[in-house]
């Protein structure tokens, strides 16, 4: 699903992220845990293209990255950052749901997908209840 291969960032002197493999299967889980600063979430953000690398190769379906439009790309992707910022206003279930809704999907659906996710990272089941919200 996802292969890298000697990915490296550096910004002017300094090494972000250096020379780092890695593969990741469908249907894998995959957890980047080190100290902070230690390039994470730069890692993260070269995936989705938020960040282009500057040496290395990124691969999603068999296909590099940098062939496909950023935020195409980043619909199909999703990851959990350590900080959840992003909408401080939305339950868990809400924000697994965004991009579903974004992309027109059917309500049963989005619940179907946002129940397996939340069950898939082993959250708790209370999660998923309540309310989706409409934006």
């Amino acid at each position: 699903m996802i292969e890298i291969q000697n990915l490296t960032k550096r910004f002017d002197s300094h090494v972000a992220v250096n020379d780092v493999s890695l593969r990741v299967g469908q249907g894998e889980t995959l957890v980047l845990l080190g100290t902070s600063g230690c390039g994470k979430t730069t890692t993260l953000k070269m995936i989705n293209r938020l960040i282009e690398p500057t040496s290395g190769s990124i691969n999603v379906d068999n296909i590099d990255v940098r062939q496909q439009a950023g935020p195409e790309l980043r619909r199909r992707i999703g990851y959990v950052i350590q900080d959840g910022g992003l909408f401080p206003h939305y339950t868990v279930a809400d924000a697994i749901a965004t991009v579903p809704k974004l992309l027109g999907w059917e309500p049963a659906a989005i619940r179907e997908r946002t129940l397996e996710l939340i069950s898939k990272l082993q959250l708790p089941e209370r999660l998923g209840e309540g309310r989706l919200s409409d934006g």
